[in-house]
């Protein structure tokens, strides 16, 4: 993937958050497993966190990070916690190749999730 269509994705990804689609842990866990295809705890090594603090922000819908694990996660993407204000124009309406691009990542993100050990039976 060149820079250009590395920056597409990073701004997509963005995107999905920041209208509300992703939650931000679905976005570090996609950038972490997808674009780089990174481990858990191979990734936190990497942004110095602890593997927990990185597993709780990608699975947990009410985690709560604080400013600097946030920017340490998104560092390497060139990303940082910032402070972005409501559109004054409405969004273009989502046209056909935005909405097959979302449903692409999507099914990216679902490829990323673990998967649930099932329960023995009679215990």
């Amino acid at each position: 993937m060149g820079p250009l269509e590395r920056k597409a994705l990073l701004d997509e990804v963005a995107s999905l958050v920041l209208t509300g689609q992703w939650r931000l842990g679905e976005a570090v866990r996609f950038l972490r497993a997808v674009v780089l295809g990174r481990s858990r705890p191979a990734f936190a090594k990497l942004v110095g966190v602890s593997p927990a603090a990185l597993q709780q922000l990608e699975d947990w819908p009410d985690a709560n990070p604080t400013l600097e694990t946030l920017n340490r996660v998104l560092g390497p993407f060139g990303g940082a916690v910032g402070l972005v204000f409501p559109r004054m124009v409405p969004r273009p309406p989502p046209t056909a190749e935005s909405e097959t691009r979302h449903a692409a990542l999507e099914a990216a993100l679902r490829g990323t999730r673990r998967k649930k050990k099932s329960g023995q039976a009679g215990l």
